[in-house]
């Protein structure tokens, strides 16, 4: 008897040592799948500035390459979406993000438009009326 206790003992720890390795591995999985989503996401807000009319994503250029290999290091170094697009953003300006940010380095981007065509509907409006 004491012996079928003995088996039944090893037997339980080596259940137990195995729903603890894949229930670790299940949590691990699912931080993979979070890594690899927001790397996704963060190679197709990044903008090439060789190419600038693409994303990183979609660019091969050499810089692209390059830039995608920095955002995978970041997230495995486990910085955040914010930190990620501010090292991106400090290092080649807001224009590398094709949703810069608001702030007062960039409001002629935001405005400028607004404000051309303002000035473009006053002169029309002034020249219309001689």
């Amino acid at each position: 008897m004491k012996k079928f206790y003995l088996n039944l003992e090893k037997l339980l720890k080596a259940t137990f040592s195995i729903l603890i390795l894949s229930l670790s591995s299940l949590t691990h999985a699912d931080d993979n799948v979070e890594k690899n989503i927001l790397y996704n996401d963060l190679i197709k807000e990044i903008r090439c500035m060789v190419c600038q009319n693409q994303n990183i994503a979609e660019s091969e250029a050499p810089l692209a390459v390059d830039l995608r290999e920095k955002v995978k290091e970041l997230i495995a170094n486990g910085k955040t979406e914010e930190e990620i697009k501010k090292f991106m953003t400090d290092r080649y300006s807001s224009f590398i993000l094709y949703d810069p940010p608001r702030n007062r380095q960039n409001i002629f981007l935001w405005f400028g438009p607004l404000i051309f065509l303002l000035l473009i509907t006053f002169f029309l409006y002034r020249k219309s009326a001689k």
